[in-house]
């Protein structure tokens, strides 16, 4: 059976990839690493934001807890939750 929040985890990572043109500090940041402490700017983190939404077809809600946007495996968590 395949690992669904491996494959979305993998995604965001190739996400980061895509906006910043390097595959550094997508591979240097750890799944559970806060993002912002990890050196990802508020407008990086706009801008991945908008890009999970175009890639995995969905809208952020006005009300999203903070903390599911602080790591790669809390984004993926929470792409995962919206599926289900």
């Amino acid at each position: 059976m395949p690992d669904v929040e491996a494959e979305i985890r993998q995604r965001i990572r190739g996400l980061l990839v895509d906006l910043f043109g390097s595959e550094r500090f997508a591979d240097g940041v750890p799944d559970s690493a806060s993002l912002r402490e990890a050196g990802l700017p508020s407008t990086g983190l706009v801008s991945l934001l908008v890009a999970m939404e175009d890639a995995f077809g969905f809208e952020w809600d006005d009300d999203v807890e903070p903390e599911a946007l602080r790591s790669i495996d809390s984004l993926a968590r929470h792409v995962l939750a919206l599926r289900n």
